[in-house]
Order: C-alpha cells, then structure tokens, then sequence
C-alpha cells in the first residue's frame, strides 16, 4: 500500500484550511496589552469639547514610559486646537516639563499632530491607567442645515487591540428621534447606542484591532451649538444622509458575506468530519485483512519462546505503541551477548579513598561474533571497532566518547543501531504486512486533526466558524486514537508469540512466588536476566533469585560473578554493572544530544465617511 499521497493530502488540505482560517491580518507583538479604553466626549455649545481618554495599559516589559498620539489634521473649517491638557498617570497627575525626568510629561504640536509623552517606568506585570484631559477647540461644524461632528475618535495608529472600548459623546442638549442622527465606521462587530432623549451615543465595542479607526458621525440641529464660530454657509445635510446610505448598504453586503463565509466553513467543517473519518477506516480495511486468530495465551512460560533478541522483543511487545529502542535495549542486548558468551565483562575495582565507597570499573572484551543478528552487529561493531580497539571497551570510554572525539558519529552509530532493531522487529513475521507504515500514516493523521481542531478553535474565537463544529472533529479524533490503538497488528504466528512473550515476562514478574521446581536450569537464568532488565524489572528477578539460588549456583552463571560480586561486596546489582552499564550509556547519549440603508441613524458600518484624526493612536517606549 503507498501511503505518501494519503500524507500528502493531508498537507495539502491542513494547508488550505489553514489559508481560508488565516486570511485576517496578524500584526506583531508590542510591549504593552490595552486592557480598557474609554473616551467621553462633553460637547459645548460653542462647538468645542472637554474629552476625558482613559487607557490601560497592560505592561508586557520593562519600559521608560508610553506615549499618546492626537491627530487633530483636517481640511475642512477652522483648525482643530487642544488646549488645557491634564495628565494623571494611576491617580497620580504628572507635571508638564521638557527634561524627561520621572512623573512628567512633554508635548509637541507638529503640524496639528500633539505627541504625549509620559515619562513614567514600569516593569513587566505591572498596569497604568492613563487619563489625559483637553479641551478641543472647533470640534464641531454648523452647516446652514445642520450641525455635524465628523471625527475618527479612535485612530488607526495603534499597534495593539484594544480591549473593552467604549466611546461617549454628550451633547448639551436633548432632542427629538429625528433630530440627532447617528453613524459609527470601523470594526463591524462593533454597537452603537443612538439616545436622543439624553443628547447622547455610546460607542462599544470588545476588541477594536490593532491599526482599525473607530469614526464617530453625527448630525443634530445647529441650535444645540449656536455659540459656534466654526461654520461653514452651505447645505450639509442631504449629502450626509446620502453618503451614509451608501456606506450602510456597502457594511450591509459584507455583513452578509461574512455571515455566508461563517455558515459555509462551519457546514464544511461538520461535513468534513464524517468523511475523512470514512476515508481514514477505509484505507486500514483495506490494508489489514480481518484474521481470525486461533489460540489461547498460557498464563506462565517458562523457556524462550524463541530467538529474538531483547531489544526485539521489548518493541514488539510495545506495540501499538510506537517505541524507539533505548538505553534499556541497548543494555539488555550487551547482557544477552555475554550469556551467550560473545562477550566476557571485565572488573577492576578502583580503591577505596577516603569518605568515599569503593567502585567498581567495568569492560567489555568481544570473544568472537558468531550468530550475531543484524542489530547485534552494529552495536559490536559500533562499541568495539569505533569506540574501542576492536576486541576491548570500556565503560568509561563509551560514556566519554561523544565528549572527547565526535558526539555526531556516536549518534549515527546509535540511530544506525535503532533503525536495525526496528527493520529486525519487521522481520520477525510476528507483523501484518505495511503495518508500519500504517501506524505512521495514522500518525500523521492523528496530527493533521489534532491541527484542524485548534484551527477551529481559533477560527471560533474570531467569529470564522460555529464552536459546535468542534464536536464532530473531536468526535473523528477520539475515534481515529481509538481505531489507532485497536489495529489487528498480528499474523496468526505473531498472536501466538506475542502470547508466549507476554506469558514468559509474567513469569518473571511473580519469579518470588513460583515453585523453583518449574524454573528451567540455572543456566538459562543469564539470558533470562537479560530480557528482564528490558521489561524493566532485572532488580525484582535478581532480588528472587539470592533468594532461591545459593552464591555457588550463581558463579556457573557468565554473569553470576558480577551478581554475586555485589551479593557478597555489600553493593547490590543496581549500583554494579547493570546500572553502569546504563548510566555510561545514557550519560554518552545525553551529551551526544543536549537538549535540546435609510436615511437614518445607522449602526457600525466599514470605509470612512472622511472624520478627521485618523493618525492618533500610541504606544510605550
């Protein structure tokens, strides 16, 4: 079975999705998080205005301060003009100075575009509520037909998101519902509030993106501003109405593409769930045959049931499981050749200094390399013919060699070594046939859902797709982990090995309680202890084995002397050569790797109806 297109389709269609979730600009990082964002806007009589801006910033750093752009550039009527400024930084008001010192605060004026800039420090967790207080100056404009207020209240010169913003603008009077009509431009999910009876409109929005104007338009009678200076004599109001008009049906047309895009991503996505599912079970049925396995596992086995090595035995036995073969193989396989006598282990016991415990120091001598199998003859050939002389090896040397000559060929000799043990466990006959590659490919599945739920998850929270479209993708995941761990892995000869072995490592795990007279020669234990320090559990069989076995028995074992050396020197078999023999092992392979559309009062609609102060905006520095 070729599975590479299977893998690469799933690219492909992650790939796309992630393109259609995506298609949002992403703006990078600042310093600093706006929390909260209030503007209240006190409208005089004499056009101008007392603005209160409340912001709070979240710090994300260390910083000397943060600073406040108002852009007040326009074309049309008299000047804009901020006077007044008060500056209080968390209750605490800040002078008005040039030198930069703390708790101060400097302003320019270029070109209408004032710069504050607050010299305040703050450390990162810490939180600034900012109030700057002016008076703006020709804020409205009295047409002969209408008064009108034009002003992007919010400019586009943040590089944050704005959170929990809300903008108020008071008039000083009430009016009636056809009076005072009121228009928002910018973030589509926005709300406006329209309250002629108060003379008022709130503004609210959740988030306000990073770099996205809030414009505020309204008209009233001039009568509420009759004081104003700044006027203009010609009709203003029917062009109003009309170009808002216009800008409602455009923000009419994306609303209902949006909502047409988030009704057609969230229908494919339910639909996508059950086929790929579909797909996915196809594609095992048709590499794994449905077997009907005959036989019944003994509960204890109490010989070999065969010749594969422990490194082979722990990765079939780790199945469904997808193991590489580690520390503990390597170790037991080093064991497994010396009880069969094609290596001999060497002790010289350091001596004994003061305060300190003697150790022990251990080598390794290669006797000869018959019957070795493919993954044996790498690891011989990588201990003694690479790092060794090809006959001798110590511990202490395989444990320096990354260190001391070259960490990337102790790897090679190393992933070389994994890569035989898992092309033996191929071999044994115990596997369906493309049973690896099928678990590699559920693999990659298993990650391209696990993909394509956070990107629902994250297409969810910006309003791109139904959070009930999650269900039936967690629901194809669950199911594919589940078909994932229940694959019929075995050939009939692999069911009933698989059986054996597992029968023979109980066996070794209730050794204290079985009747000695069942256990095979005490011959066999070395090879034995072997295949236990793979299962993890060699402590347990040697501690039943002093038990039931006299010192004499385990020196005619190849390895007994080493048991019995720390049977009868005070150590134990976890602090001599087997937890050496690791230690120097994972040691080397650590180093080797470090880690590593009305006329009307409208709601928010998008463009601009051309409201001045589009620049403002702000940041820390």
């Amino acid at each position: 079975m070729n599975l590479k297109p299977v893998k690469f389709g799933a690219v492909i269609l992650i790939t796309a999705l992630c393109a259609i979730i995506f298609s949002r600009p992403v703006y990078a990082t600042d310093t600093y998080d706006i929390s909260r964002y209030l503007v209240n806007v006190d409208i005089q009589a004499n056009g101008s205005a007392q603005v209160e801006q409340k912001t709070v910033f979240d710090i994300q750093d260390d910083i000397h301060g943060v600073y406040l752009n108002q852009n007040l550039q326009t074309n049309v009527g008299l000047p804009k003009k901020l006077v007044n400024p008060q500056v209080v930084v968390n209750d605490h008001p800040l002078s008005r100075s040039k030198s930069g010192v703390e708790d101060t605060y400097s302003l320019t004026n270029a070109r209408q575009n004032y710069r504050f800039k607050l010299y305040q420090s703050a450390q990162d967790g810490d939180q600034l509520a900012v109030t700057l207080k002016y008076q703006l100056q020709n804020l409205i404009i009295n047409y002969r037909d209408t008064a009108e207020l034009n002003w992007k209240v919010i400019g586009d010169a943040w590089n944050s998101d704005l959170q929990n913003v809300q903008v108020v603008i008071q008039l000083p009077t009430k009016l009636k519902k056809s009076e005072l009509k009121s228009w928002t431009h910018g973030n589509l999910d926005g709300q406006q509030v329209v309250e002629p009876a108060k003379g008022r409109v709130t503004i609210k929005l959740v988030n306000s993106p990073a770099n996205q104007f809030v414009e505020s338009h309204i008209i009233f009678p001039t009568a509420v501003t009759a004081e104003n200076q700044n006027k203009i004599d010609k009709p203003r109001r029917a062009a109003v109405i009309k170009q808002e008009a216009r800008l409602a049906q455009q923000a009419n047309q994306k609303r209902k593409a949006q909502q047409q895009r988030y009704w057609f991503l969230s229908a494919t996505a339910v639909i996508l769930a059950p086929i790929l599912f579909l797909f996915i079970l196809r594609k095992v049925r048709k590499a794994l045959p449905i077997v009907a396995y005959t036989g019944q596992a003994p509960e204890h086995v109490y010989d070999l049931p065969d010749e594969n090595g422990p490194a082979i035995v722990r990765q079939l036995l780790a199945l469904p499981m997808m193991e590489t073969a580690g520390v503990e193989s390597l170790s037991a396989t080093i064991l497994d050749l010396v009880a069969r006598k094609n290596l001999t282990i060497a002790v010289q016991e350091s001596r004994k200094e003061l305060f300190h415990k003697k150790t022990p120091q251990f080598s390794l001598t290669l006797i000869n390399r018959n019957q070795l199998t493919y993954s044996e003859q790498k690891l011989v050939s990588w201990l003694f013919d690479v790092i060794g002389d090809e006959q001798h090896v110590s511990l202490l040397e395989i444990e320096k060699y990354p260190k001391q000559h070259s960490a990337k060929l102790f790897n090679q000799h190393y992933h070389a070594w994994q890569v035989a043990v898992e092309t033996e466990s191929k071999r044994s006959g115990w596997l369906c046939e493309n049973i690896s590659e099928l678990m590699t490919s559920l693999n990659y599945w298993l990650i391209g859902l696990g993909t394509l739920i956070l990107i629902f998850i994250f297409g969810a929270l910006i309003k791109l797709v139904a959070w009930w479209t999650l269900l039936p993708m967690l629901i194809v995941f669950i199911l594919t982990v589940w078909r994932r761990f229940n694959l019929q892995l075995w050939t009939q000869l692999g069911y009933e090995k698989r059986g054996e072995w597992q029968g023979f490592k109980q066996m070794l795990k209730d050794i204290s309680t079985l009747d000695m007279a069942d256990v095979p020669d005490v011959l066999l234990w070395d090879r034995y202890l072997s295949y236990a320090t793979a299962f993890g559990i060699a402590d347990k069989v040697v501690k039943a084995l002093k038990v039931h076995l006299t010192p004499e028995q385990l020196q005619t074992m190849p390895l007994g002397y080493y048991y019995f050396y720390g049977y009868s020197g005070g150590l134990n078999i976890g602090q001599s050569f087997t937890t050496t023999l690791n230690d120097s092992v994972t040691s080397a392979v650590n180093t080797a790797n470090p880690t590593s559309v009305s006329g009307g009062s409208g709601g928010f609609s998008g463009g601009s109806s051309g409201g001045f102060g589009g620049g403002s905006g702000g940041g820390t520095f």
